[in-house]
């Protein structure tokens, strides 16, 4: 196999890559939106029993699972956005390599 053929093997095998991401990606946002919004939902019954009982929220461990779930949705976000960023690399490599390859 020539370099050139490695190299578009190589590009197809990236790109496959990226759009198999983008689309488990949309079939997960739903799911990444709700678990953030059943973390919220605990962390504001805590509150609410909290104040019912009139002392100080000691439920440590529920904080603790809505900043993970807090966390969780915005590295959900960063690897949205990390996905058009390296589709765009791919797309800016292929025209490169093309450009080479017709020199």
């Amino acid at each position: 196999m020539t370099e050139t053929n490695k190299t578009r093997d190589l590009l197809a095998r990236l790109r496959d890559a990226l759009h198999r991401l983008d689309f488990f990606l949309e079939h997960t946002r739903e799911d990444v939106t709700e678990v953030a919004s059943q973390a919220e939902r605990l962390r504001e019954g805590v509150a609410a029993l909290g104040d019912l009982r009139q002392r100080e929220d000691t439920a440590v461990g529920i904080e603790m699972l809505v900043d993970a779930a807090t966390a969780f949705r915005e590295a959900f976000r960063e690897l949205e956005a990390g996905l058009l960023d390296a589709q765009a690399d791919v797309d800016t490599l292929e025209a490169e390599i093309e450009d080479d390859a017709d020199a």
